[in-house]
């Protein structure tokens, strides 16, 4: 496997996954399935310029050289691309991309050239899958022709390869990441939820994740039909008493609602909501520096005769650069409490500044949030980066 160059200033950024040596990679192995590859032309026209190139911008020049270079039927040029591929990835579990990458551009190439051969492109996005993943490659199909796209990928729920068969899941979503939007997809949600009803069950982590996964976009898309799925599921698979895959997929597709407090969502878990006295909840600080850290402290009270699965949250709300208010919910703990139990909880927040969040300077707000209904709220003043609307300083 080819090395990224990896002495730029961004040694980890994906577009040094396809330089020059990879290139040369990928020409040595097709030249060695067909001898007529013409391999001046792909390394000419894909090496143009590479330096200058962001990421995506290399996979299309790499998969564009592809075509210039196998100037032959579709057909040809996808068994061409199967021929070149290593052996398959089946008896490794969970994901391939950092095994695969240097196959993205095969599927780029799939992608752009084969359109006019759906039934060679399919063979070669499916063993492509089995190595890397087709997820982006079948889009333009999904876009061309869904129907037909999600026939060929309903024959496929019960492949032996479980990176065939969350391909079918990840493929479908409407809101996978750096994915081409497919129009009409989300209309087909009827279809979509078929293909997961019948992955439900997979025994492979890695499909459920992506059954997982691709429910939460549904959740996302149309709200009353995810929870309909999520009970129904939720209910066939015993919860919340009984632990199972399908439990845990139901739960992962539910991280987003949980987090929301979504009452339907919690009840579906055992949160009841109303039963549980918060007796004190307090910070240790009124005030603090960015990077220094904050405990908040809630004591809890089960006063009833029977045992409680409680799930407890916090909320934190803010100033943003701009002078807006962000609001933001963090994870604290599960427990249960026995029937007359008092429990004392303690988290430690850290106001740290991270690439994705800075803390500005200002009034911040925190709540607890126990089976989703909110504490009293308590304030702590953080000094931290100036923003472009300081807030004034309360007394």
């Amino acid at each position: 496997m080819a090395n990224a160059d990896h002495t730029s200033d961004e040694p980890r950024a994906f577009k040094h996954w396809f330089d020059r040596a990879l290139i040369l990679e990928l020409s040595t192995s097709l030249h060695q399935v067909r001898e007529d590859f013409d391999t001046h032309t792909f390394e000419q026209d894909a090496t143009a310029g590479l330096e200058s190139l962001e990421f995506m911008e290399r996979v299309t020049q790499i998969a564009d050289a592809l075509l210039a270079a196998m100037p032959w039927p579709t057909s040809e040029r996808m068994q061409t691309l199967i021929a070149a591929l290593p052996p398959t990835l089946d008896h490794i579990e969970g994901g391939t991309v950092e095994r695969g990458y240097r196959f993205w551009p095969f599927g780029e190439h799939i992608a752009r050239s084969g359109l006019d051969d759906v039934d060679a492109s399919f063979e070669a996005m499916i063993a492509l899958t089995r190595r890397f993943s087709s997820e982006f490659a079948i889009r333009p199909f999904l876009q061309a022709d869904l129907q037909d796209s999600l026939d060929r990928l309903e024959a496929l729920v019960h492949h032996p390869s479980e990176h065939v068969r969350r391909w079918v899941s990840e493929g479908t979503r409407t809101r996978l990441p750096w994915a081409r939007a497919v129009q009409g997809l989300r209309d087909a949600q009827d279809r979509r939820l078929s293909l997961l009803d019948q992955l439900r069950h997979d025994p492979a982590r890695y499909v459920q994740r992506s059954v997982a996964n691709h429910l939460q976009d549904i959740v996302k898309d149309d709200l009353d039909a995810g929870l309909h799925t999520l009970e129904r599921w939720g209910q066939e698979a015993g919860l919340p008493t009984r632990k199972s895959d399908l439990g845990w997929v139901v739960r992962h597709a539910s991280r987003g609602l949980l987090k929301a407090g979504h009452p339907r969502v919690l009840r579906l878990f055992g949160y009841e909501p109303g039963r549980i006295d918060v007796e004190a909840f307090a910070l240790s600080h009124d005030e603090l520096q960015a990077g220094e850290n904050l405990t908040l402290s809630l004591a809890l009270h089960n006063p009833t005769d029977t045992a409680i699965s409680v799930r407890v949250d916090y909320e934190l709300t803010g100033p943003t650069r701009t002078g807006r208010t962000f609001a933001k919910t963090f994870r604290w703990k599960d427990l249960t409490l026995s029937p007359g139990e008092r429990a004392p909880v303690e988290k430690r927040h850290a106001f740290a500044h991270r690439s994705t969040r800075k803390v500005y300077t200002g009034l911040h707000t925190l709540r607890a949030l126990i089976n989703g209904e909110p504490s009293s709220a308590h304030e702590v003043w953080i000094e931290g980066l100036p923003g472009d609307a300081p807030s004034p300083r309360q007394t």
